[in-house]
C-alpha cells in the first residue's frame, strides 16, 4: 500500500500531473490490493480454524493414549 502510495507521488511529481489512464491504473492497483488483502484474511482465518481442529484432534489421540495406558 506504501509503495502505491509512493507511485502515485512520483507519478504526480513528474511534470504534467497525473493522466486519466493513470488514475484509472491506480484505481484497478488499489481494487485489487483490497482484493487480495481480503483473500489473504480469509485464509488466515481459515488457517486459524485447522489449527484448532488439529489441536482438538491431538488432545483427542492424548487421551485416547492416555486411557490406553491406564
Amino acid at each position: 500500500m506504501a509503495l502505491m502510495l509512493a507511485g502515485s507521488t512520483f507519478l504526480v511529481g513528474c511534470g504534467g500531473g497525473v493522466s486519466e489512464e493513470q488514475m484509472q491504473q491506480l484505481n484497478d492497483l488499489k481494487a485489487e490490493v483490497e482484493s487480495l488483502q481480503s483473500q489473504v484474511n480469509a485464509k488466515q482465518n481459515e488457517k486459524s480454524q485447522l489449527e484448532r481442529q488439529v489441536a482438538d484432534k491431538d488432545a483427542k489421540i492424548r487421551q485416547y493414549l492416555n486411557d490406553i495406558d491406564a
